[in-house]
């Protein structure tokens, strides 16, 4: 392998391997759980509005925990905060497969589950983000962003496959409990990986700590422009990706495998993506980002407004590729721009634009069962790709990022 190739930061640091590895078996896991999960809660209500309402409670923890546990990954052993976060994934996954499988589940025990995952999520991605720095060189750390997001994106493509034909042929249970499986192996890898000793600010757990990422995002320009620019998209288009469950039943007509099919499509495009970003020699600039934002929106749309399978896919593609490229360019850049100190929190407040899909769920869920999910999927990403056109005319601080 050549030192100055795509991969060479893979070979280089064996922490950062298993860094990565973990990081796909986890996504593995939440692709697959949050597939069947959303089929699961159409077969339980047969309500659009009921999808919406579950995706929106598995969002709503990345704006109530992402400040408070950006302080944790600040404050605490950042490689301990990944393990007991992995450790109760596991647990609540075991719990909620043991539930499907008996047949004791019921509506309302979806929105519980998905909460406290989302809640966890909360914490344990700002965490790998925040460790990442200390695992590779400064050179390398775009390199590295896109390679791990590039691997996550992967399981875009195989979790959803892999959930699709489970439910199909076995069941949503059966699909929840390969969850387990995987989380248990990222636990595994890191709990038998040495990492660098400094992963930790050490901060002081005080309200005046907890509230710094916010003062140093509100005093720099540059950091304000990025958190809105991806708030945008990530409050109306990436909540199609919560109402693939009803184009592949009601509006394709292809039922659970073809929902693995749909989302293959997207993570194919996804994983190119993050490619693309890992393998650029320079850092992207605002009229960059905000171009493939205005894009992504426009292929949503397309995506939304076609019944004609091979251009839907051929959209799905063009949409993930967009997304990932978007957003680990995004985050590449966050990366560059604060110090380790305080990263944690910063990356705690960067979880809270996560928040906003949940949010964007809500609304769109309820023009879906009022009028119907293209309408809902493809308005709301006009209005995104419009809105971030605005942005780039009238922002000079994003025209000079």
């Amino acid at each position: 392998m050549r030192r100055g190739s795509m991969f060479a930061v893979v070979a280089e640091s064996k922490p950062f391997r298993r860094l990565i590895l973990a990081s796909v078996m986890l996504a593995l896991g939440q692709w697959m759980q949050g597939t069947a999960l959303g089929w699961l809660a159409l077969e339980l209500t047969d309500s659009e509005s009921f999808v919406g309402l579950v995706a929106f409670c598995g969002g709503l923890p990345f704006l109530l925990v992402s400040i408070p546990g950006g302080l944790i990954i600040d404050r605490f052993d950042r490689r301990n905060v990944i393990i007991a976060c992995q450790i109760l994934v596991a647990i609540l996954s075991a719990t909620v497969a043991i539930d499907v499988l008996t047949g004791t589940v019921r509506p309302w025990h979806l929105p519980i589950a998905v909460f406290i995952n989302g809640s966890l999520q909360a914490v344990l991605g700002p965490a790998q983000q925040s460790i990442l720095p200390n695992l590779v060189p400064a050179h390398r750390l775009t390199n590295a962003i896109g390679l791990m997001s590039a691997g996550q994106n992967m399981t875009r493509i195989v979790g959803p496959t892999i959930a699709g034909a489970v439910i199909g042929f076995a069941g949503t249970g059966q699909a929840i409990s390969l969850q387990v499986v995987t989380v248990s192996i990222a636990l595994v890898l890191i709990v038998i990986t040495e990492f660098p000793a400094r992963l930790a600010a050490r901060t002081t757990a005080s309200l005046s700590s907890l509230l710094e990422g916010a003062r140093v995002v509100a005093n720099r320009p540059d950091l304000r422009m990025l958190f809105l620019l991806v708030s945008i998209p990530t409050l109306l288009v990436f909540p199609y990706l919560s109402f693939m469950s009803i184009f592949a039943r009601d509006v394709l007509e292809i039922g659970p495998q073809g929902l693995g099919v749909l989302m293959a499509a997207s993570g194919i495009g996804a994983v190119c993506g993050s490619l693309f970003v890992a393998s650029r020699a320079t850092m992207p600039s605002g009229r960059n980002q905000a171009i493939q934002s205005i894009m992504y929106g426009l292929s949503v749309a397309g995506f939304a407004f076609t019944t004609f399978l091979p251009l839907t896919l051929l959209f799905l593609s063009a949409a993930g590729f967009l997304a990932s490229s978007f957003m680990s360019a995004n985050n590449a850049i966050l990366q560059h721009r604060v110090d380790d100190s305080i990263r944690g929190r910063i990356f705690g407040i960067y979880m809270l634009t996560f928040g906003l899909m949940p949010i964007g769920t809500l609304p769109i869920g309820w023009v879906s069962s009022a009028i119907s999910a293209p309408v809902a999927v493809g308005g709301a990403a006009l209005i995104s790709a419009a809105l971030t056109t605005v942005l780039f005319f009238t922002s000079k601080s994003l025209r000079d990022l």
